[in-house]
């Protein structure tokens, strides 16, 4: 994906950009691809919003116990 730093249409501010479904002729932002008032009959906005989760990794209550008592020994 290449994200070209433009002027946007909308609010003009130097932002990464891409071309609006609606209005081909313009450039928009992700603030304001969010903030459009049409977006709910857009059929494919320009800016999606992602989540990313992080996988975590899970101790088990043993190790738990390991670790503080090492902490403790550490402190003591």
């Amino acid at each position: 994906m290449t994200i070209y730093w433009e002027r946007c249409g909308v609010c003009g501010r130097h932002k990464p950009t891409r071309r609006c479904t609606l209005n081909p002729e313009l450039r928009v932002c992700p603030r304001c691809c969010l903030a459009c008032p049409k977006r709910e009959v857009c059929p494919r906005p320009a800016w999606f919003p992602t989540i990313q989760v992080q996988a975590r990794r899970r101790v088990s209550p043993s190790d738990k116990e390991r670790l503080l008592e090492e902490l403790l020994s550490r402190l003591g």
